[in-house]
């Protein structure tokens, strides 16, 4: 298969991609992440800060980046994934923003995989995030994915594969000191109040504080109420040895562990009370095991009562006690 008849091709090949075939969670995830890698690489490159911040999307970058799938081919084996620009896209000769983006994101993927320097142009942490929750793929089956830009004479080929995904996780977790790991559900974020942290809440053992930077706070948003894998810097309890905080460093959603925290907070550890003490309605629910009636005859024979309980002689006798004490004072 000629790969470089389109604007841009991508070629994954793994067990779980076939000839010519990709599962539609994989196809969208790799839509997905990658359009995201576009738009965070373009907003570095309109001088934004952060591109991880949140907010209307930029409509200029929207436009200049949009593709278009136009096939899905087979490799040997492998499927092929062809993309063409948008055909409203109008842009003068020397000044495709759209183009630049794409080119400095396949020259920095290719970069940032081998290399310890600083940042290429386009990328700030945000968005090797979104290079790495693509990466994700290569836990899913995936062990090779592939892009050829081809609107020049001589393609901008990236290469991007498991080796890689690993040293991109490693540039966003920082210098290895007391590095920890752990998995849970990401039950609670405090944002005002107590200042920008969350809590854990693994399998077995109590919550872990998360304290994470303003630039995590849509990450830790969005990944409210599902189980996830947080890395960071630990500090642990000189006498216990138990971790008492982690300085967040990457937080990665688990999609194929989210039943595990179905049912956790039930079954697991009570929440301490030191820390956040007004619950919500629904958490004292959880932590109480207390479930939504599905029965009504469960009510019955409760208040008011039958008509002739006695109910009204007990409170007229009561109130007759309390006068004739009150009379002796």
């Amino acid at each position: 298969m000629n790969e470089l008849k389109h604007f841009l091709s991508i070629r994954l090949a793994g067990k779980s991609v076939g000839s010519g075939r990709i599962s539609v969670s994989h196809l969208l995830q790799l839509i997905s992440q990658f359009n995201k890698t576009l738009h965070r690489c373009g907003m570095v490159l309109m001088g934004q800060s952060e591109s991880i911040r949140k907010g209307p999307a930029q409509k200029s970058i929207k436009e200049e980046i949009a593709l278009d799938l136009v096939e899905i081919t087979h490799g040997s084996p492998a499927a092929i994934l062809g993309f063409e620009r948008s055909s409203e896209q109008k842009s003068l000769a020397g000044m495709d923003f759209g183009l630049e983006i794409i080119e400095k994101s396949l020259m920095g993927l290719q970069l940032v995989q081998q290399s310890n320097d600083e940042l290429p142009a386009g990328f700030d942490p945000g968005v090797l995030i979104a290079w790495r929750d693509l990466g994700t793929l290569f836990e899913k089956g995936v062990n090779e994915i592939s892009f050829s830009l081809n609107h020049r004479s001589k393609p901008i080929k990236s290469r991007y594969d498991s080796k890689g995904f690993q040293r991109i996780q490693e540039r966003i977790t920082g210098p290895q000191i007391n590095i920890r790991t752990i998995e849970g559900l990401l039950l609670m974020a405090d944002f005002k109040e107590h200042g920008t942290r969350c809590r854990v809440h693994p399998s077995i053992g109590d919550p872990v504080l998360c304290l994470f930077n303003e630039d995590r706070k849509e990450e830790v948003l969005d990944n409210i109420l599902h189980y996830v894998k947080v890395i960071g810097e630990a500090k642990e309890d000189s006498f216990t040895g138990k971790i008492s905080s982690i300085v967040l460093h990457d937080i990665q959603r688990l999609e194929d562990r989210e039943q595990e925290g179905a049912d956790l907070l039930p079954q697991g550890t009570p929440l301490p009370t030191s820390f956040w003490q007004s619950l919500s309605i629904e958490e004292l629910a959880q932590i109480q095991g207390v479930k939504p009636i599905d029965d009504i005859t469960m009510l019955f024979g409760t208040w008011p009562g039958e008509p002739d309980d006695g109910f009204e002689e007990d409170i007229h006798t009561l109130r007759q006690q309390s006068l004739a004490r009150a009379v002796k004072l």
